[in-house]
């Protein structure tokens, strides 16, 4: 039936179209029994048959019609009349926060009155179960006295008590053509498809707020995939360079909001709308000076929270004379660093980001700020002969003031004792309450032995050198300290790590793998609450078992033990990059950046989903920001000569690897990707001389079957390029879990050979 004015639905009498909202057109009507205009929304034609589209209206007429609140638009009913279904709500007058903004972004005092009658109306909804899923300025209505009114639940899901099964839910929400919320108010976990709480509302939320105050969206791009990569992976530029006088606390809030990991986001909108309702307070009062917080303001809001919740603990120094016990003061730092990393209401950042600053003379403040931590944490220790002498000293960083210090001078024997006082002190000094649970993890003990752990902690120091030294010693000393004592978990997990490493560089896979299994096994076997050994059993299972479900089950399991742990968040994030899994990847892997900025490791790994989705120049410019951090990290450069090639540019791309090589000298993998890019630009000859190097240099070290196909793909020889893939398959090389998204190989994707390799490494062709 045609809808135009004058149109009869029961005792509702159409005036006039006024727009549409979410799914279908909204009309003014009369309610000519209660006189009283009101808006009448339908279902569009095209959906009118369409059982899921009615479900939906039917659930937006239930979820909102439970929530009665100033700041929420009313639902009054919801009917049929022949082939219409329409809701009945509230009719306000004004305009939309949306028209809102095009005219004039608000200024602060009016722009935190909006703000919280909008946090308010969530708190409203998210208390009685319901997210809306779909915050919008499109979908805020400003009265005409200056009240904003909620509208549209068209989107809201019923958290609990759900009107229909979660099956159905599903079904309608993966229907072809189906998006569920508006593309650049959306939430990370929605753009991934993922579950949603009412954090994602919060997220959508600090979206307005952003546009509220610059008066342009933080997120949106030139396409909808650009727009998807900036909710996923860009920070939105500063609010204050498009309004000079917000304050820092409301730039606080609104990066508070906008968290990718919504663990880090508000956890609340109540939480959220008592900081508006403090900054509001200040605003009226006078607290704000020049459109700012005062410093003695800012302290006092920063006293006043819960928690501190993010810290940065510089190595400690080494105070002794003797160079050689600089394992004691990395390791020290380290294990306080873990202990507290397990703690999930705290954000620590972690040791490849902290000991960039070894050595140096650094400002806590400056560092804090550079890192975006609320306190450091700093330290010396010093041991004289089996005295130990621990001096720490936490600042915070909003003004520099000490937040704890303390001194502990105690026999070596105590160095258990001392780091659990640490860690301890600290969680208390930062006022983060713990669980029984928590408390016991915090000051856990993985070995009673004095001798034992500081062979660990020499196991520890020498793994982070990655020469054949190191390698040597790392073996021995982990292999010490279970010899000392067989029940140390930890020490058999740093073992499978090192194996794990050595069969890229040092050894065999054949040889390396098997040790690496054996030794995580043992120490589940003894402590099954040990991340680091879930962790080296997920790459075992990944690369020497090509067992995709056990090890992504070890990676989650690792991650679940110690959400903190960057390490956990990298191998997982690299893990889906292989499966193809992009988008998750890249949260991964910003996951592990947030908690270790300054790895070189996992910068230069985060370019890769860029490379496999055949974003180049995204993938370029993330390798161009590692390089800036470390201009002497070499596989940064190997990375790059894989963009470079792909993009074309052979000249650029033999550079990256003659870098790379200049620094890692006869690195097998770097030179075998010269040899492709030679083959690749037409330099024949000096390819096959790559391929004559790769033979001599296994005479002396290991060389991956995968390593020598990738020159004879540069040549065009396929037949060579599968036999030497083929024995890569049976030395289980641990490049081949490369084969889904190595983009060198994508010459042979067409073969059957190519087709049947996938399979039997476990990849769906």
């Amino acid at each position: 039936m045609p809808i135009d004015e004058g149109t009869r639905l029961g005792r509702y009498e159409i005036r006039s179209k006024i727009g549409a909202g979410g799914m279908g057109e909204v009309y003014l009507a009369q309610d000519t029994k209660l006189g009283r205009r009101v808006a009448i929304k339908f279902l569009p034609a095209e959906s009118a048959e369409d059982k899921h589209a009615i479900k939906r209206l039917i659930r937006e007429a239930k979820a909102a019609a439970a929530l009665d609140h100033q700041n929420i638009c009313s639902i009054y009913e919801v009917g049929e009349e022949g082939d219409k279904s329409f809701i009945v709500m509230q009719f306000v007058e004004g305009e939309t926060l949306d028209l809102r903004i095009k005219r004039k972004p608000y200024e602060l005092k009016e722009s935190l009155t909006i703000a919280s009658q909008i946090a308010d109306a969530l708190v409203e909804a998210h208390e009685h179960a319901i997210i809306h899923r779909d915050i919008k300025p499109s979908n805020i209505m400003i009265t005409s006295r200056g009240q904003a009114k909620v509208m549209d639940f068209g989107l809201a899901r019923v958290i609990a008590g759900a009107a229909e099964s979660e099956a159905e839910t599903q079904n309608m929400l993966t229907r072809p053509g189906t998006i569920v919320g508006t593309m650049p108010y959306m939430s990370p976990e929605q753009v991934t498809g993922g579950s949603l709480d009412a954090r994602s509302d919060i997220f959508s939320f600090g979206v307005v707020l952003y546009e509220m105050i610059s008066g342009r969206q933080p997120f949106t791009s030139e396409s909808a995939a650009a727009t998807v990569s900036a909710i996923l992976t860009h920070e939105p530029p500063p609010l204050a360079r498009y309004a000079s006088d917000v304050p820092e606390e409301f730039q606080r809030i609104v990066r508070k909001c906008l968290e990718k990991d919504r663990e880090r986001r508000y956890q609340s909108a109540r939480e959220l709308l008592v900081d508006l309702g403090n900054l509001k307070r200040d605003a009226e009062s006078g607290a704000l000076l020049a459109g700012q917080l005062t410093t003695a303001r800012r302290i006092v809001l920063l006293r006043r929270s819960k928690a501190i919740d993010s810290l940065a603990i510089l190595p400690l120094t080494n105070a002794s004379a003797d160079p050689n016990l600089e394992y004691l003061s990395d390791g020290i730092t380290e294990n306080i660093i873990n202990n507290l990393s397990q703690l999930p209401k705290l954000r620590v950042m972690a040791r490849s980001t902290v000991f960039r600053y070894k050595g140096k003379d650094v400002d806590p403040q400056v560092i804090g700020r550079d890192l975006g931590v609320r306190a450091v944490m700093t330290g010396r220790v010093l041991q004289l002969g089996d005295s130990l002498i621990v001096g720490t000293e936490m600042v915070d960083v909003a003004d520099g003031s000490q937040l704890w210090g303390e001194q502990y001078k105690r026999k070596l024997s105590d160095i258990f004792v001392v780091q659990e006082e640490i860690a301890r002190q600290v969680s208390e000094r930062l006022r983060i309450k713990l669980t029984g649970q928590e408390k016991k993890r915090l000051t856990k003990r993985h070995t009673e032995d004095i001798e034992a752990y500081q062979a660990y902690l020499k196991g520890c120091y020498y793994s982070k050198k990655w020469t054949p030294e190191g390698f040597k010693k790392e073996v021995e000393y982990f292999a010490e300290a279970i010899r000392i004592d067989p029940t140390y978990a930890l020490a058999y997990a740093g073992l499978a790590g090192t194996y794990y490493r050595a069969a890229t560089v040092y050894l065999p896979p054949g040889e390396a793998m098997p040790k690496a299994k054996a030794a995580a096994m043992k120490a589940l076997e003894l402590d099954d609450t040990v991340a680091e050994a879930h962790a080296s059993m997920g790459l075992a299972k990944e690369y020497c078992d090509w067992d995709w479900l056990g090890a992504e089950r070890e990676f989650k399991r690792a991650i679940e033990l110690n959400p903190n742990n960057a390490l956990g968040h990298l191998v997982y994030g690299a893990y889906l990059n292989e499966k193809g899994r992009l988008n998750e990847a890249i949260l991964e892997l910003k996951r592990a950046q947030q908690l270790d900025p300054l790895s070189l490791e996992i910068n230069t790994m985060l370019a890769l989903p860029f490379y496999c989705a055949r974003q180049y120049d995204q993938s370029l410019a993330q390798l161009q920001k590692t390089i800036e951090m470390d201009p002497g990290y070499p596989q940064a450069y190997y990375f790059l000569g894989w963009v470079y090639e792909q993009k074309g540019e052979f000249a650029k791309a033999i550079a990256a690897y003659e870098k790379g090589l200049s620094l890692t000298p006869r690195l097998p993998l770097a030179t075998a990707a010269l040899g492709h890019a030679l083959a690749i630009s037409g330099k024949r000859d000096e390819a096959r001389a790559v391929l004559d190097e790769l033979n001599e240099l296994s005479e002396h070290i290991y060389i991956s079957p995968y390593d020598v196909a990738i020159v004879y793909i540069g040549l065009r020889e396929n037949d060579q390029a599968f036999a030497w893939l083929e024995k890569a398959y049976d030395e289980r090389s641990v490049w081949m879990v490369r084969l889904n998204f190595d983009r060198r190989l994508d010459s042979l994707r067409s073969d059957p050979r190519f087709t049947d390799l996938l399979r039997r490494v476990g990849f769906e062709p």
